[in-house]
């Protein structure tokens, strides 16, 4: 009676329970305050008659005592089973919530969860039941609560492995990145090379001539040939190219 007395209304499915021991309690006289008048000293004092009364008031006490203890017992036993009837009900409300999150978060192909739909299932059925007892309400929460277990033991096992296959592959990325040269620069395989045709850009002269020294004197030499094959005489006049005969100079 003194540990179901600590036991509150919200802890309870029916709180009415909490109530009717509590007022019973209060009501309880203890054993240790009853009397009964009777003579004590056994000197021949008393005679048989006023012993054998005071044995039926004894009996008589023990016999309501007795029933005052079946009374306790019996509220002792509803705030009990109302407690557990509550602790039940809490349970299959969060397996309910665990059965939903964990949809697609577990690595064994549903089974754990199968396991709990199960469990879940018959829990409800013994929760609704007028004639579950208390070791019906707890065994049931206890059986549940495993079941629960299991699934948040499959779901963190299958975040682990998730954010350890997500490292591997950052990791295997960098690796690549760092060890595969695509950045930096890279010079062009073919190198530089001279525009293979048209007019433009300059081309020696294809003929060669002898280089002799102006006879004007002026410092520059005389060359003969032309770009495009032609015949072709250019010598200078002071600081003046003077060019003689058909040169194309592109």
């Amino acid at each position: 009676m003194k540990s179901a007395s600590a036991i509150k209304e919200e802890e309870v499915s029916d709180a009415k329970t909490v109530l009717t021991m509590s007022r019973d309690v209060k009501t309880t006289k203890p054993a240790s305050s009853r009397k009964t008048s009777v003579k004590t000293a056994l000197t021949g004092g008393a005679s048989t008659g006023e012993l054998k009364k005071a044995t039926e008031n004894l009996a008589a006490q023990i016999t309501r005592m007795k029933a005052e203890v079946r009374t306790i017992k019996a509220k002792v036993l509803a705030v009990n089973t109302s407690k557990a009837h509550k602790q039940l009900s809490d349970a299959i409300g969060n397996a309910d919530k665990i059965l939903a999150d964990s949809n697609g978060k577990v690595p064994d192909g549903n089974h754990s969860r199968d396991e709990l739909t199960k469990t879940l299932d018959s829990a409800k059925k013994t929760l609704e039941d007028r004639k579950s007892v208390l070791k019906t309400f707890t065994d049931a929460r206890t059986t549940l609560d495993t079941k629960v277990q299991a699934v948040n033991n499959a779901v963190n096992a299958k975040a682990a492995q998730d954010a350890a296959d997500a490292a591997a592959a950052a990791q295997a990325q960098a690796a690549s990145a760092a060890t595969g040269g695509s950045s930096g620069y890279r010079a062009p395989s073919g190198g530089y090379s001279a525009p293979s045709g048209g007019g433009s850009g300059y081309r020696a002269p294809s003929g060669g001539g002898s280089a002799p020294a102006p006879s004007n004197g002026g410092g520059h030499p005389t060359w003969i040939g032309s770009i495009d094959g032609s015949s072709a005489t250019q010598h200078w006049d002071g600081n003046t190219s003077i060019t003689e005969g058909n040169i194309d100079i592109q």
